[in-house]
């Protein structure tokens, strides 16, 4: 009989790593490196290996140590081609992004953020880029930065798929827009990261007036008021329409999952006959995906609307296209404020 040490064999790791979380969503680190090979996505699964070919200080190893950090399983990096280190020009870091665009096309990417960057003109290229991939965003100020640059900083960077988190800490060496990203990457698209733990080592927060002023200006804050520990303050876009990343996430959720359900359908179907039937099969599938949904608590309810078969032009036809298929969904949302009124007698 084997001894204990033989038949079940534990790996102790550093503190750099979590426990790693079921995926849902992959995110991407795009910053500067020592790695030779620049501009050319490249998915990791440890932080051991980015540190071996992207250096072990270097901004993308700081940042995939926070992603990693929050039970993160993969991660993409991609390397600046920076002409002068330690400045990259927002061409450099646009040219480094849209690398990643096949892999955004492709849902093998669904986050993405900046390493070690925080200059606006820089982050504008992340958000052009999100906006169009349909990616959602992280940003973080630079440590010591104050309120009123924050909020100046959210405002020029308004947009669905942002989450900036913010946080109050003067000399923190740690990528906090990457552990944010780490976070939304770990939960459910639908789950919200309102109160949700960061693993972050920073130990410095806001004064309590500042917080409000932050959220209003759709900034996120780390706070540990509530059980003093590191924790998201809420779960806002940075456009505010709509107002939490939750929405957007599921949205984008509901998409692939509606796609892919279409695309089982159509593998499992040697013909899918463009005729009423055809059109019930299609509903079929749609649901399918959406009912999914509703199990899971993403969505509360749905409508689905095909146009009539004797309404769909001869040339769709034809050219064996289905247009105009419209979905309404409405998402389950989460309960984040209590307005509670209290008669307590003695």
């Amino acid at each position: 009989m084997p001894e204990l040490g033989d038949a079940i064999k534990i790996t102790a790791t550093d503190a750099t790593a979590a426990m790693p979380s079921r995926e849902w969503g992959t995110p991407a680190i795009v910053g500067e490196s020592t790695y030779a090979t620049k501009e050319a996505p490249k998915l990791y699964y440890s932080l051991a290996d980015v540190k071996t070919d992207h250096g072990a200080s270097t901004d993308i190893s700081v940042a995939a140590a926070a992603l990693f950090a929050q039970g993160v399983r993969k991660i993409y990096a991609v390397a600046i081609d920076a002409t002068t280190a330690g400045s990259p020009t927002a061409t450099e870091v646009g040219d480094a992004l849209d690398t990643l665009a096949p892999y955004a096309g492709q849902k093998l990417i669904h986050g993405v953020c900046l390493a070690g960057i925080t200059t606006s003109a820089l982050l504008a290229k992340l958000k052009a880029f999100a906006d169009a991939n349909n990616v959602i965003f992280t940003i973080s100020n630079a440590p010591g930065d104050t309120v009123s640059a924050i909020t100046t900083a959210a405002s020029a960077l308004s947009s669905g798929n942002g989450f900036y988190l913010a946080h109050a800490d003067t000399d923190t060496t740690e990528d906090v827009a990457a552990a944010a990203l780490g976070v939304i990457m770990t939960l459910r698209p639908w789950n919200t990261t309102f109160w949700r733990y960061v693993n972050v080592g920073v130990n410095e927060y806001f004064a309590p007036g500042d917080v409000p002023t932050l959220e209003t200006a759709k900034v996120n804050v780390i706070t540990n008021r509530v059980d003093r520990v590191n924790r998201i303050s809420n779960a806002l876009t940075l456009s505010g329409s709509p107002k939490f990343i939750d929405i957007v996430r599921t949205k984008y959720y509901a998409v692939t999952a509606i796609q892919d359900s279409v695309a089982s359908l159509r593998l499992r179907m040697t013909k899918l006959p463009y005729t009423p039937a055809g059109l019930d099969y299609v509903r079929g599938a749609i649901a399918q995906a959406l009912e999914g949904m509703v199990r899971s608590g993403a969505l509360h309810s749905y409508a689905i609307s095909l146009p009539p078969f004797e309404e769909i032009a001869d040339a769709d036809k034809a050219n064996r296209v289905l247009k105009n298929v419209n979905i309404m969904a409405v998402l389950a949302g989460d309960i984040q404020t209590f307005d509670l009124n209290l008669t307590i007698s003695v």
